[in-house]
């Protein structure tokens, strides 16, 4: 493969997505506080804490330029520390950290869809009111923690493998490996002297890592098939007046949409990568993918949210009419004004630019 094409194609996917990213996530943020329905309840800090945690995670992302590659025994994600601005022991921390945000992200959905399902009984929904969200907004922290010391305390670089890993390194990714750090799971340990017995250690690591995963996975399903059953079946036949029932209808199906980016672009494929490190099969360079994954899922998750909850579309749509109006003055003015005609500052003038704007639109 082009591995200069490949990385400098990567690098302005990383950039453009964090430059697309961040500003969207803002702009789905003020629209969350400011047009959301009024009676979607303590839902919408939920929202904004998904907003918040993607622009945390696309920066960390800009930041340690995660590159993933898959060998037999281990997929490891490498960061570069040469020529970095911080120390290879925080580069080391950041690559930890971008692995427990890239892990503990599948926590945030499960918390939705826990939330949702919750609300639809009124009885229940208390468990989430007031400053109780609180206690819950901890709980995706709690996970990343548990991600990042299971990483840090185990999963690190080690001088043997780095030197196993060496020549391989060089070879696909055109990188020396001294002038990075990495980190990446595994359950043999491998070296010069060939595959190892099962190392227990990393084996009752990698056990916490997938309970992690799986606790997350089975609550998205369990919460999800559950939600969907209760609002096509359930408020079709409930008491709750149209607007309201219209509304979890929207927060629902976005919220599907919304969790089933990153679960094709990254958790699906990275628990590839981990089975197959389990099974000893090795799928090298494919892993790239999930690097380009990374880069891109921050910019297209908040879009269901945006284009399918109906205020968030509405304020969307009044907002591009109104700039396409002051387009639309700015352009009659340069073009009158350009022709010599008026001079805009009269009165004379607005109705001149009235005039033509008529002329031109017809």
């Amino acid at each position: 493969m082009d591995l200069s094409s490949f990385n400098s194609f990567l690098k302005t996917a990383q950039i453009v997505g964090t430059c697309i990213a961040n500003p969207l996530n803002l702009f789905l943020i003020y629209l969350i506080w400011t047009k959301s329905p009024k009676n979607i309840g303590n839902y919408k800090y939920l929202m904004i804490y998904v907003s918040f945690y993607e622009i945390v995670f696309s920066v960390i992302a800009y930041v340690t330029e995660p590159l993933l590659h898959s060998f037999s025994t281990r997929v490891i994600v490498i960061v570069k520390a040469k020529g970095s601005i911080f120390s290879r022991e925080i580069c080391s921390i950041l690559d930890c950290l971008m692995c427990a945000m890239y892990g503990s992200s599948m926590n945030v959905f499960a918390l939705h869809f826990l939330y949702r399902y919750v609300s639809l009984f009124p009885k229940a929904r208390k468990v989430f009111d007031g400053m109780k969200i609180i206690f819950w907004l901890m709980i995706p922290q709690i996970y990343g923690v548990v991600w990042l010391v299971t990483y840090y305390s185990v999963f690190r670089e080690t001088p043997e493998y780095t030197e196993f890993i060496r020549k391989d390194i060089l070879e696909h990714l055109d990188i020396d490996v001294d002038d990075v750090v990495y980190v990446g799971p595994y359950y043999y340990m491998e070296d010069k002297d060939g595959i190892h017995d099962l190392d227990w250690t990393a084996f009752w690591s990698m056990a916490v890592v997938w309970f992690l995963i799986l606790s997350s996975a089975v609550t998205v399903f369990i919460c999800g098939y559950g939600c969907y059953m209760k609002i096509t079946r359930g408020l079709a036949k409930s008491s709750n007046s149209i607007q309201t029932k219209s509304i979890q209808n929207q927060l629902f199906y976005a919220l599907v949409i919304q969790s089933a980016i990153p679960f094709l672009l990254m958790y699906i494929p990275s628990s590839i990568a981990l089975f197959c490190t389990l099974i000893q099969q090795n799928i090298g360079s494919a892993s790239l993918f999930i690097s380009y994954s990374i880069a891109i899922y921050p910019v297209v998750d908040p879009l269901p949210s945006l284009f399918i909850v109906r205020n968030y579309r509405k304020a969307i749509t009044e907002l591009i009419i109104v700039l396409m109006k002051k387009f639309d003055h700015w352009f009659v003015i340069r073009y009158v004004t350009s022709c010599g005609k008026i001079k805009p500052s009269t009165r004379q003038s607005s109705m001149q630019i009235a005039t033509v704007r008529n002329k031109l639109n017809s």
